[in-house]
């Protein structure tokens, strides 16, 4: 029993469709070093992710980046929001082929509804709480500003937040589709 594209449910599409982009979107704000940019008096700009640390290495140098291991402020709160990210990326990915077999492969399995739709929910919510850790990092008397994080952190969140709408998606496309 066999179906074609135009006989999946819209929801299914468009949860798959949500849950590709809230991937790509995780793995943009996941691989880049703009989570945080900080400007000292003299107009450097330096920059932070969760791997790397970069900042000029002199006039007409470039940039230098060094890995955040080597960095002082590195503690178990930064450890804590870097292992959550790549839980939720793992997530994300599971979820994706999930849907993927569920658009193209076991069409008629309804369990893939849940495990895709549970995998969504919980890639966005790790997402969002390594989120959360990363802002509230603090350590002796460093502490981020909150209107100096980048692109890359926001990326993290809206994947975060398309994470959890694509399992609702699919929770709700498993109450409503019947096979």
């Amino acid at each position: 029993m066999s179906a074609t594209l135009s006989e999946i449910p819209p929801m299914v599409i468009g949860g798959s469709i949500i849950s590709a982009v809230s991937l790509i979107l995780h793995i943009i704000g996941f691989s880049t070093t703009y989570w945080y940019l900080e400007k000292n008096d003299g107009g450097i700009l330096s920059h932070i992710g969760l791997w790397k640390y970069c900042a000029p290495a002199g006039k007409g140098l470039g940039e230098m980046c060094i890995d955040m291991t080597d960095i002082p402020i590195y503690n178990s709160q930064y450890k804590a929001a870097q292992a959550l990210e790549c839980l939720a990326l793992l997530a994300f990915v599971a979820a994706v082929v999930c849907a993927f077999f569920k658009v193209f492969v076991l069409k008629e399995q309804r369990m893939l509804f849940v495990v895709t739709g549970l995998l969504n929910l919980v890639s966005g919510t790790i997402a969002l709480i390594g989120v959360i850790v990363f802002a509230t990092f603090s350590n002796n008397d460093f502490q981020f500003d909150d209107s100096k994080f980048h692109f890359s952190f926001g990326l993290c969140i809206v994947g975060g937040i398309g994470g959890i709408f694509s399992g609702i998606v699919f929770i709700l496309a498993w109450r409503s589709v019947k096979n």
